[in-house]
């Protein structure tokens, strides 16, 4: 599935929070979507999800205008998990991941036979099978966050959006999780705050600050210490790992005038 967004805008009033935006992430890779607070981060994500429209340019999926897309077939080859989701009806977390398959069931025959299976595979994925039957409202924000991704997961999307999804999470199972995702051969774009786990996870970077793509390509092309310098107004050294193939950015401090 090839996904292209083309120079997209979104402005409300006067404030402009994307400003001709465009990429086309590698298909089958993790791109991360990275930048200070306020940059554009969610907004894109929001637009790429088809949860709000973009003022210009356009969003499309192997040619196709997204937004022109019916809402069911469109959650059939993305999923969003966003920020926050939450529910205050008694489910559980089986239930909260079923719902990943509604796009799937037809309205004159609404019986989802593979769904079962499906469902169970995407609990397992997350690791989150011994979830199956807590009620939501007993989960910590860690286990939610996993089995929100199993829900995304559930609607067997090509395209896979992810907002922050570590926010919730401890060390280990942001590596856990992270690892999952990349393990998942699907086309991502995740956000991210931590520079370190983007380096580490991600194939590519888009870098964004006041909605404007300030850097874009592959991590260690992308993040170096003047960019970060730029877009975080923090002064870093970027060095290689130890013993992984991959940049560690090591902060030293704001930038001074």
């Amino acid at each position: 599935m090839r996904l292209e967004i083309d120079e997209v805008g979104v402005r409300i009033g006067d404030a402009v929070l994307l400003d001709a935006v465009s990429l086309a992430p590698r298909p089958g890779r993790v791109t991360g979507v990275l930048g200070p607070n306020g940059c554009g981060k969610t907004t894109l994500l929001s637009v790429v999800g088809g949860v709000r429209r973009p003022t210009s340019g356009q969003v499309r999926l192997d040619g196709e205008d997204l937004h022109a897309m019916r809402g069911r077939r469109r959650a059939r080859t993305l999923a969003l998990l966003e920020q926050e989701a939450s529910t205050t009806l008694p489910l559980t977390a089986r239930e909260v991941v079923a719902t990943g398959r509604i796009p799937h069931r037809s309205l004159l025959a609404p019986a989802d036979r593979e769904g079962g299976a499906v469902i169970s595979a995407a609990l397992a994925t997350v690791d989150a099978t011994q979830l199956t039957d807590r009620l939501w409202t007993s989960l910590s924000g860690g286990e939610r966050q996993r089995v929100h991704l199993a829900r995304a997961l559930a609607q067997e999307p090509s395209v896979l959006l992810l907002d922050e999804p570590t926010n919730h999470l401890d060390l280990a199972h942001q590596l856990t999780f992270l690892e999952r995702v990349r393990e998942l051969g699907l086309t991502t774009l995740v956000s991210l705050h931590d520079l370190n786990l983007a380096a580490a996870f991600c194939d590519d970077v888009v870098v964004l600050r006041a909605g404007r793509v300030r850097g874009l390509g592959p991590v260690e092309e992308v993040l170096t210490a003047d960019l970060v310098r730029e877009v975080y107004d923090v002064e870093v050294t970027v060095e290689p790992h130890p013993r992984r193939e991959h940049p560690v950015i090591r902060w030293d401090g704001p930038v001074t005038a």
